[in-house]
């Protein structure tokens, strides 16, 4: 399965300023030193060459991630990072009214449904989305986001692609090839870990969870639901410092998903819904941290650890 990030923040959506860009820009040409400016190709060399924190930036879009298996295109979220993911579905059987996308949404809390009003597939007759949740208010939730002109110019009516919303049973979700488990969170409100089975190769994606005071059982319910996955997508949103003060707002740290990888044999910890607080050199920071802290505790394997940045493609 290809995994590929369109939207990696949390809360709410953080563009880039005028004055982080410059910023950016200074940085790069004070480093320039020797570099052929005339040159097109040793400049694209040399911009290559830099930090990512430097040439470009994680992406400020809140939470979506696209999952594209052997036969289903399956959507993580819809956080403001749905619009451009719709954009560029458009350039295929979506475009045309012939494009099906199986929704899982981890809950509703708005960086995780504002981006749906503006997915343009859904207004295209002929597409057809399935949306998945546990709550059996699915529906009745997306319809609040656009109940009246007061708060959206088009209801969830007035989008013409064929919609279904789907409770999902214990059982979960099954796509043929692909088996789709969930677990419950830790997170005010509720919210829902997704487990992606395909041909021997699991992803999960762990949003919005904080495990501070999760009894024995429990946290023995999360371990297995996490053991031995390829890939987990999972809640980083703050430094431990932070989560100390932010108690109860429902989010955890990359140590903890160090941990979790580590006691689980997974392969790769992607960390993801970042802070909109936290820069592009922040979160750098927390990822050289966050490494250094798996070299203190690693056992048996090796754990890859990355940082969610949109645009970024994964192949699990």
């Amino acid at each position: 399965m290809l995994v590929k990030f369109w939207g990696v923040r949390g809360s709410i959506p953080t563009p880039v300023s005028t004055g982080r860009i410059t910023g950016k820009i200074i940085r790069a040409l004070s480093s320039a030193k020797g570099v052929d400016l005339d040159d097109p190709q040793a400049v694209r060399a040399y911009v290559e060459s830099l930090p990512l924190e430097i040439r470009g930036t994680c992406g400020g879009n809140t939470a979506c991630v696209e999952v594209t298996t052997a036969e289903h295109h399956i959507i993580l979220d819809a956080g403001s990072g749905l619009r451009e993911l719709g954009l560029a579905l458009l350039e295929g059987p979506f475009g045309k009214g012939e494009g099906t996308a199986h929704l899982f949404m981890s809950h509703t809390h708005w960086d995780h449904i504002q981006g749906f009003p503006f997915f343009v597939p859904a207004y295209i007759p002929g597409n057809r989305l399935y949306i998945y949740n546990p709550e059996d208010d699915i529906e009745e939730r997306f319809n609040k986001q656009q109940v009246n002109e007061n708060m959206f110019p088009k209801r969830l009516a007035d989008m013409d692609a064929r919609k279904e919303f789907v409770t999902i049973g214990k059982e979960g979700v099954d796509l043929g090839e692909v088996k789709v488990s969930y677990i419950k969170l830790p997170h005010p409100g509720g919210a829902y870990a997704y487990r992606i089975e395909e041909d021997g190769k699991v992803l999960i994606y762990a949003t919005d969870g904080e495990y501070k005071n999760v009894n024995q059982q429990d946290w023995q319910r999360y371990l297995k639901f996490f053991s031995k996955a390829d890939a987990l997508i999972f809640d980083a949103m703050y430094t431990f410092d932070e989560s100390v003060t932010k108690e109860g707002w429902g989010h955890s740290t990359s140590l903890v998903g160090v941990d979790i990888a580590v006691k689980t044999g997974i392969s790769k910890l992607i960390l993801f819904h970042h802070e909109p607080t936290y820069n592009d050199g922040k979160l750098n920071e927390i990822l050289e941290k966050t490494t250094s802290y798996y070299s203190l505790v690693r056992q048996e394997g090796h754990l890859e650890i990355i940082l969610a940045v949109e645009g970024l493609e994964l192949e699990i």
